[in-house]
């Protein structure tokens, strides 16, 4: 509407800021020069005369000048309207939008909007503060809302069902109020109660027992007397004098143990000791002695040993000659292999046998005195026809080491002996083999022959024969000694004599080569 001329005390009028264009006069100085005609001295014929200055003159002119400005004029407030000029704005108005917070537009009456409960003003644009009449009905707390409120209850209590008394909660009803053993309600609260001998944790909801926390400080036994922790000890202790140690009693120094012979202590316990020949009763105290018979473990089967029984305490004990030793049952013997151990004293070969074994120089060579050596100088073949005659075997010359001929003169020991000397060789295998060229082992036995103990040859059963028993009726010598009898054809008998040991190439076997430099007639 148009603005209003007065405001004084007319009704239902409003100040309205409103922007408005203002003229406005600006000043602005304008400047202008002209020459003005002016007398002057020191002329150079007379002492006047007349020139001409340039001058400037000023002056101010005007201008209108428009802006934006904010002035304040008077209209009729929303929801009125004045009519035929009247003083004030007197006639309610109420369009969509005058009414806020859910208000309605009022058909009559003074109010422009009816206002839901809750708000009130014209427009129903302010909160009702319900709190301020009667504390909102509410018996605790009333708190004021946005077009309502409602009501609060302090802790431990809780708001009834119409929504403004308060009445007390039982908080022990919920998980026994979070106490661990008992819980009192209380009004408008609850404690927490502990068992006799427990006590309150600081949480106010547990229960200490003063035995759980470090076993109350005691080394052995902690008992719980009415909330205060007491220290017991086990037998055999007793209590120390801080209340809470436990000291063994050495119950053999203070007589308590009243043992027959000896009395050993034991932390917290002791056990009775008897003399030799005395063993313990039923009742760990007294001593009776012992009848003993002493049975002689080697007495039946030789104790299960194969070679030497020694009776003990602890039962047999078995034991092996020289070149033996006790295999892994305790009873049986094996051979020792001084070869393969390195125990042997042999400087060049070493040929193992059951028990023992025996040394061997390369050819040219001779075994020392000391059966370990070698001599090194080489027998020359005038040597051999110097050598001297051997008993049992008269005019015979021959070359190699005289220890050795005891293993051929057998052959000469009956019979006529007559014939033709050969030279022959015998042949010393390695590593559990045999044969003439080591290519033969225990499992090539065959008719039912087995292996002799050295693993030398195969024992052929009788009627059979042979390097492993695959001939019939022939007689041939076994063991480690050289044959005896006839080993070519002809009706004398050969002589065989060990001069010198060597290692076959490409062969896992020894090598025992026999030179003969006689003939037996």
């Amino acid at each position: 509407g148009a603005a209003l001329r007065f405001r004084g005390l007319q009704p239902n009028v409003c100040p309205v800021l409103e922007l408005a264009l203002v003229g406005h006069q600006e000043p602005c100085i304008q400047s202008f020069s002209r020459m003005v005609r002016m007398w002057k001295q020191g002329c150079t014929k007379r002492r006047w005369c007349v020139s001409y200055e340039r001058r400037s003159g000023y002056y101010t002119v005007y201008k209108q000048v428009y802006r934006m400005e904010q002035q304040t004029v008077y209209k009729c407030c929303p929801g009125w309207a004045q009519q035929d000029n009247e003083p004030g704005c007197l006639h309610l108005l109420c369009t969509a939008g005058s009414c806020f917070n859910g208000g309605r537009c009022s058909e009559g009456g003074s109010q422009v909007c009816q206002c839901p409960a809750g708000f009130q003003g014209p427009r129903c644009q302010y909160d009702v503060n319900e709190c301020t009449m009667d504390n909102g009905g509410c018996h605790d707390r009333c708190c004021n809302t946005i077009g309502s409120y409602h009501c609060k209850c302090p802790a431990g209590q809780k708001l009834g069902e119409d929504g403004k008394s308060c009445a007390d909660v039982d908080e022990c009803e919920v998980l026994n109020g979070g106490c661990q053993q008992g819980c009192a309600n209380t009004q408008g609260s609850f404690q927490c109660q502990c068992q006799p001998g427990f006590r309150l944790h600081a949480d106010g909801r547990s229960c200490l027992d003063p035995c759980t926390s470090g076993n109350g400080g005691c080394s052995q036994i902690c008992q719980n007397e009415r909330g205060i922790a007491k220290c017991e000890c086990h037998p055999g202790h007793s209590l120390a004098a801080d209340k809470k140690s436990c000291l063994d009693v050495d119950e053999c120094a203070e007589g308590r143990a009243r043992c027959a012979h000896r009395c050993v202590n034991t932390p917290g316990s002791f056990s009775c000791a008897c003399s030799p020949g005395f063993e313990l009763g039923a009742d760990g105290r007294r001593c009776y002695r012992i009848e003993m018979e002493i049975v002689d473990s080697c007495r039946d089967g030789n104790g299960g040993c194969e070679h030497g029984c020694e009776h003990t305490a602890a039962g047999p004990r078995c034991s092996c000659p020289r070149g033996h030793r006790l295999a892994g049952d305790g009873k049986t013997c094996t051979d020792v292999d001084e070869c393969e151990t390195g125990e042997s004293c042999c400087s060049q070969f070493c040929i193992n046998y059951a028990g023992g074994y025996e040394c061997a120089c390369k050819a040219g060579f001779q075994l020392s005195a000391d059966g370990c050596s070698c001599d090194g100088e080489r027998v020359e073949e005038a040597d051999a026809e110097e050598a001297a005659g051997l008993a049992g075997a008269p005019g015979l010359q021959f070359r190699g080491p005289p220890q050795l001929l005891h293993l051929a003169l057998r052959a000469l020991e009956d019979g006529d002996p007559r014939g033709e000397l050969t030279l022959v060789h015998r042949v010393v295998c390695l590593g559990d083999t045999f044969g003439q060229d080591c290519s033969l082992r225990c499992e090539d036995c065959l008719h039912g022959g087995r292996c002799n103990s050295e693993r030398s040859g195969c024992v052929c059963p009788p009627g059979r024969a042979g390097a492993i028993c695959n001939e019939s009726e022939y007689r041939a010598g076994r063991g480690t000694d050289p044959p005896a009898g006839p080993l070519h054809g002809g009706t004398g008998r050969n002589l065989l004599f060990f001069s010198s040991v060597k290692l076959l190439k490409g062969h896992s076997c020894l090598v025992t080569k026999a030179v003969v430099l006689g003939r037996v007639k």
